[in-house]
């Protein structure tokens, strides 16, 4: 994603300065994904809510690793599974099983629960695939239309083991070398907001994210609701939350006031 999104933003004209702050780990062999694997391949399980696509992925590894890969596959082909966008659709479809259901854009929680307004829940055993935080939202809708309902985290957003390019992007975004700052998702915010205060640089960050001379980009309202819960502001916003949209909204954000600028992140 980094080499694709830096060749995004040389094709308008930047340079891209990457400073990656997530690590995946999977959760593949904890007793919450092992039950869940187990009850889905028993037929326990008649609705699985798949919001990622790593969280998906972890899905079809937690199986691999028990050997269970056809026992998954047949599962999920009895059960309805609901894509909330088109990175678990993608892997889904990668492994020829069927979509029920795939909200419209920006595929955000409240579009979910609309597009689910259908669906009969009622004595139904559904499983939720965590992203981040609980999704309240999600669950207690669930839970009000007779579903029994339970959230599992396959796999977590972890610190980077080289944190020193972090480092480096704070040290030239408070020196006011770096002109735009684009986040690419919501566990971005968390992340980078605890590598600064590790070290002591968290209000360094903040003051500079927030000056007037840097513009911050949010790939869509999911992360610019993350950001404007961490008190920072967001200046550019596609209409459509995809990567290639957010960097075209930028690019047109700065022809609008000057050149594209020569280094972003």
């Amino acid at each position: 994603m980094l080499s694709e999104m830096g060749a995004l933003i040389a094709r308008h004209g930047g340079s891209p300065l990457a400073a990656p702050v997530l690590q995946e780990v999977y959760a593949t062999d904890t007793t919450e994904v092992t039950a869940l694997v187990d009850d889905l391949c028993v037929g326990k399980l008649q609705v699985i809510v798949l919001q990622t696509g790593v969280g998906t992925h972890a899905l079809f590894e937690a199986a691999g690793n028990r050997g269970m890969d056809q026992e998954l596959l047949g599962a999920l082909g009895r059960a309805t599974v609901i894509a909330r966008s088109p990175k678990p659709a993608a892997v889904l479809r990668k492994n020829k099983v069927h979509i029920d259901l795939m909200p419209s854009e920006p595929f955000t929680s409240e579009d979910m629960v609309v597009a689910m307004q259908g669906m009969d829940f009622r004595g139904k055993e559904v499983a939720i695939q965590a992203y981040g935080g609980p999704n309240t939202l999600l669950t207690n809708m669930l839970k009000e239309r007779g579903a029994r309902v339970r959230e599992v985290s396959l796999y977590t957003w972890g610190l980077p083991e080289d944190q020193s390019p972090v480092f480096q992007f704070i040290d030239k975004l408070s020196a006011g070398e770096i002109p735009a700052v684009a986040f690419t998702s919501q566990p971005q915010v968390r992340n980078l907001l605890d590598i600064a205060t590790r070290a002591g640089r968290e209000r360094v960050l903040l003051q500079a994210l927030n000056s007037e001379s840097v513009v911050v980009a949010s790939v869509g309202p999911v992360c610019t609701r993350r950001l404007k819960e961490e008190d920072i502001k967001v200046d550019v916003e596609p209409d459509h939350p995809h990567m290639g949209n957010l960097v075209i909204a930028l690019a047109e954000h700065f022809q609008r006031f000057s050149a594209f600028p020569t280094r972003s992140v």
